[in-house]
């Protein structure tokens, strides 16, 4: 009734298919990436990359700045039965209501039908460039009002329903994307590797000492696309790293000291970095060999444990006595300023031993350290407490870092501190 039957919504195509077209472009992006630039980019980045490029922000309603138009126009009436008497063609006298509603999205969702069905299918103008929906309504001048606020209603609740429906749809397409870009990748960096005999990273030489025993987790109940790096102006060269397995296995090592330390902080009190470094080197080294059964880490400077080939480092471990986000700032750049191989893996050990709440402690570090501006994503860790990073090394943003962050509390009251003196 003074519709005009143009302009349906959610009409031009079908989101299913169109999600699964995004799934299969997959491969072809993968696969476009220059070789030298593919291989000198961290698995994660790539990831990233084109889980971002691949994304479909889905549609948002700010119906709470709408705005109204309204006009005199002329009414077609031509067939309506409460103006039968009148000749084919007539126009009568009318108002048009026009409603201009801002969204947010990908503007050509408003194309694509989702997997729900309705008997009647919305209408409305896009105006991709303003982003706004806008909504018109007509009818002769005797209309009542509520008339205008009916269709408006219908017209919104008709539009909520396919964008509450298409969102579920992007939901369930976006927590698959990153998985099968990841399958996507490795199968790549696999088939590279084949085809060169290359190894994306060679292992340092480290063994276990035998007889040494396993440590197991203790169980502690407490957004633009970013574009690619370049590739290296030389191309791209296999670098010593250590394995993510031994990583871990470092890590733990670290972890298990640490608990070591908390459980009898006043046997600790007197040591400060050095000291506390110099145990936990003792403890890797006590694990870990190296070539020709020499020493696995070393130590640098008065913190520092360093696993290095090459005069660049594969792992580095920064030990520092909590004194604020100042010296948690500070310890992480010193990390980033360090000369490292590609793919760098390291550990940030701090130790309160001067803070009586250490809860903010930790809130300090969980909001400080994405705050840097070389950060690039968070990991989950396993355990609580501690902290993933990865961030770009300063030298190099080709480079990354990844940062497993700890923070092990040996304060001691100056109650218990005096028993023990």
């Amino acid at each position: 009734m003074g519709r005009n039957d143009r302009n349906y919504l959610f009409s031009d195509g079908d989101l299913a298919t169109t999600l699964d077209q995004q799934t299969r472009s997959i491969k072809g992006l993968v696969e476009q990436i220059p070789q030298s630039q593919f291989l000198a980019t961290s698995a994660e980045t790539l990831i990233e990359n084109i889980v971002d490029r691949l994304t479909v922000s889905p549609l948002v309603l700010h119906e709470d700045q709408m705005q109204m138009e309204q006009a005199e126009v002329k009414v077609d009436v031509a067939g309506r039965f409460d103006f039968d008497d009148v000749p084919g063609g007539a126009k009568a006298d009318g108002h048009q209501l026009r409603f201009f509603v801002p969204f947010s999205g990908d503007a050509g969702l408003w194309k694509c039908q989702p997997n729900v069905w309705s008997s009647r299918t919305p209408q409305g103008e896009i105006d991709a460039r303003r982003n706004l929906l806008i909504l018109s309504f007509q009818n002769t001048s005797n209309t009542a009002p509520e008339w205008y606020r009916q269709e408006l209603d219908s017209s919104l609740q008709l539009i909520r329903q396919s964008i509450t429906a298409q969102s579920s749809m992007l939901s369930q397409f976006h927590s698959a994307l990153p998985d099968s870009v990841r399958k996507s990748v490795q199968h790549r960096r696999q088939e590279v590797e084949k085809l060169h005999g290359l190894a994306s990273a060679f292992n340092i030489p480290m063994v276990k000492k035998p007889g040494m025993p396993e440590f197991t987790l203790v169980d502690v109940k407490k957004k633009t696309v970013r574009a690619l790096p370049k590739a290296p102006a030389a191309g791209y060269k296999p670098e010593p790293a250590i394995t993510a397995e031994l990583y871990t296995e470092i890590l733990s090592n670290i972890r298990h000291m640490g608990a070591t330390f908390e459980g009898t902080p006043q046997t600790y009190l007197s040591l400060g970095e050095e000291g506390l470094r110099d145990i936990l080197l003792a403890s890797l080294n006590g694990v870990y060999q190296g070539a020709a059964a020499g020493e696995a880490f070393r130590k640098y400077g008065k913190t520092d444990i360093r696993i290095e080939e090459e005069t660049r480092s594969a792992f580095v471990g920064e030990c520092k006595l909590w004194g604020g986000e100042k010296v948690l700032v500070a310890a992480l750049d010193q990390l980033l300023d360090y000369l490292t191989w590609r793919d760098c893996k390291a550990a940030l050990i701090l130790f309160n031993k001067s803070v009586s709440g250490f809860a903010g402690i930790q809130e300090t570090i969980s909001q400080s350290l994405p705050q840097h501006e070389l950060f690039i994503r968070s990991s989950p860790s396993e355990q609580l407490g501690e902290w993933r990073m990865t961030f770009r090394a300063k030298e190099d943003e080709g480079r990354e870092i990844t940062i497993h962050v700890f923070c092990f509390n040996l304060y001691v009251s100056d109650e218990r501190a005096g028993k023990k003196r």
